[in-house]
């Protein structure tokens, strides 16, 4: 399921664009949309506080007020990583669409072939990187975040730190208790200290008494939790590739 919304002043397009994500969504099975429709950009923008992002935003580029382009950088402001496709009935803005790490756009009046060739293509590049999430309350409102994401969690004098692969760092409300239990099933975290919580994917190596991630940070390891680890990693690092999974001699993301 691929996280869609529709963010356009104009009743006409969202309605156009409702039935093409319909009929994408028939089309590809595999790849279904759930989408919503906003009709402004701050409408959306709280839709994101309150409940997280989207895996794929379709933006009209001219609306009145906060545009598509002011929306897009207001999204990367705030750590939102999701394919942006803009909207527009012109291609003169392409340079501004770059500079906000946009997928592509579409250029109205939109055609059906044109809008699934565009959100396949989001579709697909979405596919590796989609898959289990967190939702984090934040001081700023709820964050939705990957697990392949998260590089390491520690909790130190009552706060709660969630570092993510960009650098990046949210402050939640969650115990650390309940986010190891949200994360434990999932095979890709190990608690090697009351402290923390770490994600093997970012382990470079470890000994005896300390962690190391591939940014360069050390965790401390209890005594009595290395032979766990040990266990754990060599389960995550021989783990069979899941279905669907690259080929021989290609990174799987």
């Amino acid at each position: 399921m691929i996280r869609c919304c529709i963010c356009d002043d104009r009743p006409e397009d969202l309605s156009l664009l409702l039935e093409y994500a319909g009929a994408f969504s028939r089309a590809h099975p595999d790849l279904p949309l759930r989408t919503e429709t906003f009709s402004s950009a701050g409408a959306l923008l709280e839709a994101v506080r309150q409940r997280g992002g989207f895996d794929l935003y379709l933006l009209d580029v001219l609306m009145p007020g906060l545009n598509g382009l002011e929306l897009a950088r207001r999204l990367r402001e705030q750590g939102d990583w999701g394919e942006i496709l803009f909207l527009t009935v012109s291609r003169e803005f392409a340079v501004d669409a770059f500079q906000v790490r946009a997928a592509g756009y579409l250029l109205k009046p939109v055609q059906q072939e044109s809008f699934d060739r565009e959100v396949l293509r989001c579709a697909r590049t979405l596919l590796p990187l989609d898959g289990p999430s967190l939702f984090l309350r934040t001081r700023d409102g709820v964050r939705r975040v990957r697990h392949r994401e998260i590089t390491l969690i520690e909790s130190f004098d009552h706060h709660r730190m969630v570092c993510l692969a960009d650098g990046a760092s949210l402050e939640v409300t969650a115990t650390l208790s309940s986010l190891w239990q949200q994360l434990q099933p999932t095979g890709l975290f190990f608690r090697p200290h009351r402290a923390y919580l770490v994600n093997l994917e970012y382990v470079s190596g470890f000994s005896c008494t300390e962690l190391r991630l591939t940014d360069g940070r050390r965790v401390p390891i209890s005594r009595k939790l290395y032979a766990g680890l040990k266990e754990a990693y060599l389960r995550f690092a021989f783990a069979p590739p899941p279905a669907g999974a690259a080929g021989a001699g290609e990174e799987t993301p």
